[in-house]
């Protein structure tokens, strides 16, 4: 048996551990054992909050034999931090989905993924390392790219396509065609019709540059 390690300590790594229990895997390959810090202290009431131990932080954590992880932390540039320290100490991710997730056939997906209840992953998606995935639906012949996070009600429709580091936040969507390029951030329900440049934030109906 595994043991799987929650990366982050705060609301949505709570709301990820409760995604576990339901989520493919748990009880036949892997139990819970805990979760690790990263390099920012949260106030000690979200650690009282903890159902499991915290076992320290990513910097100084001695990786077990056992061990597996995932990462829970919806900031881009702090995921790929905190991947790439587990990972340079030969760590093992692996791809969190609930059992109430639809996985169409034909989809291709990296490692490090954590996709929620109610999510869609359509037929031919193609889905990088490290996306989150959150109650959010990808169409059909649709991409998205490492580092990537995806918030409730958040959807690339069929042959949209997003980027590395992209954040969608809840109720954002892509149409049909679309492209989000690298390092974008979508306000909430913000809606892109063609085109979303590389670095930039954007808000509204239609997609506009803030």
């Amino acid at each position: 048996m595994k043991h799987l390690i929650i990366i982050g300590v705060g609301g949505f790594a709570r709301e990820v551990y409760g995604y576990a229990y339901d989520s493919l895997g748990y009880g036949e390959e892997w139990d819970i054992k805990g979760f690790l810090d990263g390099d920012i202290k949260l106030g000690p009431e979200e650690y009282e909050k903890l159902d499991k131990p915290l076992l320290g932080d990513v910097f100084s954590y001695n990786i077990c034999q056992d061990d597996i992880f995932i990462c829970a932390i919806a900031d881009s540039a702090a995921r790929k931090r905190f991947t790439d320290e587990i990972i340079s100490k030969k760590g093992e991710f692996i791809n969190l989905i609930h059992k109430r997730a639809m996985i169409q056939r034909h989809v291709q997906m990296g490692i490090g993924n954590i996709i929620s209840p109610n999510s869609i992953v359509n037929d031919h998606a193609k889905m990088g390392n490290f996306v989150i995935m959150n109650w959010s639906g990808l169409g059909h012949d649709s991409e998205i790219g490492d580092y990537s996070s995806m918030m409730g009600g958040a959807s690339l429709l069929g042959y949209a396509k997003a980027g590395k580091n992209v954040y969608m936040a809840t109720s954002a969507i892509a149409l049909p065609h679309a492209i989000i390029e690298d390092d974008v951030h979508l306000g909430i329900g913000t809606v892109v019709f063609k085109r979303a440049r590389k670095g930039k934030s954007y808000f509204g109906n239609p997609a506009m540059p803030i």
